[in-house]
């Protein structure tokens, strides 16, 4: 009979394309990964993967195992499914990993949400940028993702499945002394030549922001550059630049009258709040707790609550 265990092995192996990754992914050594692929594959009569420098492939009798295995681990995670009662686990966990705008601006409440349900569970919170967060969702090692990046460059990665939530409008946010203070709309054009605080070259979000400026001919004059939100505001308050931000992350402020938010004429400006996970991966009665609390806000996550992706 296989032993589930290293049945499981074989399909982290089969996912991460060799032993090392493999041996990452499941918090052993790599000999220990060897070990039970050799045994399987003693035990099966069978060779599973083709060994080469640059990693492993499955042969033709690997890849009837890995479609098994598939069958087997989707009908283990249902029967997990059908028979836990969330609120009756003495103890569980969710990983999640955010975006900095919504693992400091939003998940708190969302995760505060689901505590005031679930006190016995934990939620852990990542934060990173969707470069980071991406491969650690297909690693295994977070159950699901947060972001506002774009995934163009996760396309060709069949692995990777998403939602996308809500659209998030990004607005033009000023300290209360700028002269657009009293301005409750801009257009875009405007921010042409005005010196402007951006995130630095090469994150996601000032490759986002620089692209939408320069389709519509807009160069601003980079003032200061900051790779942290609150730095962001707590710039545009103190001085006479201008920045772009969700109107989420300057909420609080815009209430206190430090900051103004205007929104931009013809909304050009959105980015998409999306989940993500692992296509291949069941999300545990845990997880699924947790988005089920999350499609009270986001419906469009509930078909993924009830059937678990399929």
């Amino acid at each position: 009979m296989i032993d589930l265990n290293k049945l499981h092995v074989f399909n982290v192996v089969a996912q991460a394309g060799s032993f090392s990754a493999a041996a990452d992914r499941l918090y052993i050594t790599q000999s220990a990964v060897s070990q039970h692929i050799k045994e399987l594959e003693t035990g099966l009569g069978r060779q599973l993967f083709q060994r080469g420098r640059r990693g492993v492939r499955l042969t033709p009798h690997g890849e009837i195992l890995q479609r098994y295995a598939r069958d087997i681990f989707a009908l283990v995670a249902r029967a997990e499914a059908a028979l836990t009662d969330v609120a009756h686990l003495s103890g569980g966990r969710v990983s999640i990993g955010a975006t900095p705008g919504v693992a400091v601006y939003l998940a708190p409440e969302w995760i505060q949400r689901f505590r005031d349900h679930y006190p016995q569970l934990t939620v852990a919170l990542q934060t990173g940028v969707t470069a980071q967060i991406v491969p650690e969702v297909l690693a295994g090692r977070l159950d699901m993702g947060l972001i506002e990046g774009e995934l163009e460059a996760f396309a060709g990665q069949a692995r990777l499945a998403w939602q996308p939530l809500a659209e998030i409008e990004q607005w033009v946010v000023v300290g209360a002394g700028h002269p657009w203070a009293g301005r409750g709309e801009v257009r875009l054009e405007e921010l042409d030549g005005r010196p402007m605080i951006m995130r630095p070259p090469g994150s996601q979000t000032r490759a986002w922001l620089d692209g939408a400026l320069r389709a519509r001919g807009v160069a601003p004059a980079v003032a200061t550059e900051y790779d942290n939100l609150e730095s962001m505001k707590r710039s545009a308050a103190q001085g006479t630049c201008l920045t772009v931000l969700p109107e989420y992350v300057v909420r609080a402020e815009v209430a206190a009258g430090a900051l103004a938010a205007l929104a931009v004429e013809g909304r050009p400006l959105t980015r998409t709040l999306k989940l993500v996970w692992a296509a291949d991966a069941y999300l545990s009665p845990v997880a699924r707790a947790f988005l089920a609390k999350l499609s009270v806000e986001f419906p469009a996550l509930r078909p993924l609550v009830d059937t678990d992706g399929e």
